[in-house]
């Protein structure tokens, strides 16, 4: 019975040390990237998703996250935005508007370099669309 108990206590321990490592995680994760994001400049739209990337990967902060990849877009469209976009929409199960941000960001990317490698994007939208698959 003693040993039980002792075994209960132990793995409870555990299991609350592990919590708070967590919860300690992501409130490290946010702080880090509020203050990356309060001294990138004005017109710093790589590194307001790339904070808005960590956030969605960590799943964390996810309100401020989607505010900060929103002002990215609205700075400069680009193919990395463009499909944290996408990711995004299929976080929230919006597969029809992640379609749209992956394509954008293809033409974007071949715009820019017609021999660029698509096949991460392709990937992405074959799994929705089921083409190929």
């Amino acid at each position: 019975m003693l040993k039980n108990a002792f075994i209960l206590s132990l793995t409870l321990f555990v299991f609350l040390g592990n919590v708070a490592f967590a919860s300690n995680v992501k409130e490290k994760t946010t702080e880090k990237t509020r203050e990356t994001v309060e001294s990138a400049g004005p017109d710093d739209w790589y590194t307001l998703a790339v904070c808005a990337e960590k956030c969605f990967g960590k799943k964390v902060n996810m309100k401020e996250a989607t505010k900060w990849l929103n002002q990215s877009l609205a700075i400069k469209k680009a193919p990395f935005n463009l499909e944290l976009q996408g990711d995004y929409y299929m976080i929230n199960q919006l597969p029809e508007k992640a379609l749209v941000s992956y394509i954008e960001a293809m033409n974007i990317l071949k715009k820019e370099n017609n021999s660029a490698d698509f096949s991460k994007l392709q990937k992405k939208v074959s799994e929705i669309t089921n083409i190929g698959g």
